[in-house]
């Protein structure tokens, strides 16, 4: 589900987790238990396959399982979009395709992304569950002033308005966006990484401050909203209009 790979100083994520690469816990642990141990990684570049960076949480398992299934992971994808955005080494998206609802979070943590095609966004509002608030403040402080008119209305964008919205910071050809995802990676490992990770910080320390006051103020709440009946019901009829249309 997840390949790891290095190129040189750099430490390659692949995910290739079914179809669509959708998240679901195992993943999402997978992904956090090699970020706690980068070894002598010097940056990271998180990619997908050839068609697709992922297309989200996999709602079908979140609503299968059991609500502690979904107290895990609402925390636990929370909790690694804030560990990337704090990581005091350089991470990279390489968006190799539809980029959608926590995979855009998790992108959004990220400190660079490259896109070629597809579609990114975050859709929770239209599946009916609230975006976890680390995750909100990550995506504030990429998309700034933009953020709230993505989350409110839950819609998609391809690459060219992804880039003048914030969303991503480059657009490259299909072919090149992994190469292009290690170029930039390797430049910022070529600063020395106290250097790097002290920009890093300062840059972001607002932003820190936000996630940390926002997780105290709405985590709970926020499981409280994804483990409820009602917006369970809304996703689970989400769903079935989804697969409806196949």
């Amino acid at each position: 589900m997840l390949a790891v790979e290095h190129n040189g100083p750099l430490m390659v994520m692949r995910i290739n987790h079914g179809k669509v690469n959708a998240f679901d816990l195992d993943l999402i642990r997978a992904i956090a238990l090699q970020v706690q141990d980068l070894g002598t990684a010097k940056g990271v570049v998180i990619t997908g396959t050839d068609r697709i960076f992922s297309a989200g949480v996999d709602l079908t398992r979140l609503l299968e399982n059991d609500l502690d299934y979904t107290r895990a992971f609402v925390t636990e994808l929370d909790s690694l979009v804030h560990t990337l955005f704090e990581l005091p080494v350089p991470v990279v998206a390489a968006l190799t395709g539809h980029t959608i609802a926590g995979a855009c979070l998790l992108a959004a943590a990220c400190d660079y992304r490259v896109m070629a095609q597809g579609r990114i966004g975050v859709t929770e509002a239209i599946v009916g569950l609230p975006v976890p608030p680390a995750s909100l403040e990550a995506l504030r402080f990429t998309a700034g002033t933009r953020t709230a008119g993505l989350v409110l209305s839950g819609r998609t964008v391809e690459a060219d308005e992804a880039l003048a919205l914030g969303l991503i910071d480059e657009v490259t050809t299909q072919g090149n966006v992994e190469r292009r995802a290690l170029e930039i990676a390797r430049q910022f490992t070529s600063t020395p990484a106290q250097t790097f990770g002290l920009h890093k910080q300062m840059l972001r320390a607002d932003a820190s401050r936000r996630i940390r006051e926002a997780m105290a103020d709405h985590a709970a709440l926020v499981t409280q909203a994804w483990t409820g009946e009602e917006p369970r019901r809304f996703a689970g009829e989400y769903m079935s209009r989804l697969k409806s249309r196949k």
